[in-house]
């Protein structure tokens, strides 16, 4: 009996470790939204495509003067250049190319178009 509690718990910690492994590797940056309108869409892909893919605006709307966090789909592999195009309710667009999302952890967008990027 002492056996299988020993084999049960060494397996629970091999799974925790596991879990925390692979949860640190998820690629993700915040978003600071500082240009004045909503914006309502964010595309990324990795910067060697160019398939937008789908929204991962984790919202609906993104007000001016708040922030969002911005996870990368896992299934664009393990790049870190990514290219990202932002909409807003009117229609107009943004792209900005060659951002490394694996340094990048806070992004704020600008209101006469540009970005500043916290590492």
């Amino acid at each position: 009996m002492k056996r299988i509690l020993v084999a049960a718990s060494m397996l629970a910690v091999f799974f925790l470790f596991a879990e925390s492994s692979t949860q640190s590797q998820a690629l993700y940056f915040f978003v600071t939204n500082n240009t004045g309108v909503t914006l309502n869409n964010i595309y990324v892909t990795p910067a060697e495509t160019g398939n937008w893919g789908n929204d991962i605006l984790p919202n609906d709307l993104f007000e001016n003067s708040t922030s969002v966090r911005v996870d990368i789909p896992a299934d664009y592999g393990a790049t870190c250049m990514f290219d990202m195009k932002i909409t807003d309710l009117a229609g107009n667009s943004i792209t900005f190319s060659g951002m490394d999302a694996c340094k990048l952890h806070t992004l704020i967008l600008n209101a006469d178009g540009t970005y500043t990027a916290m590492e």
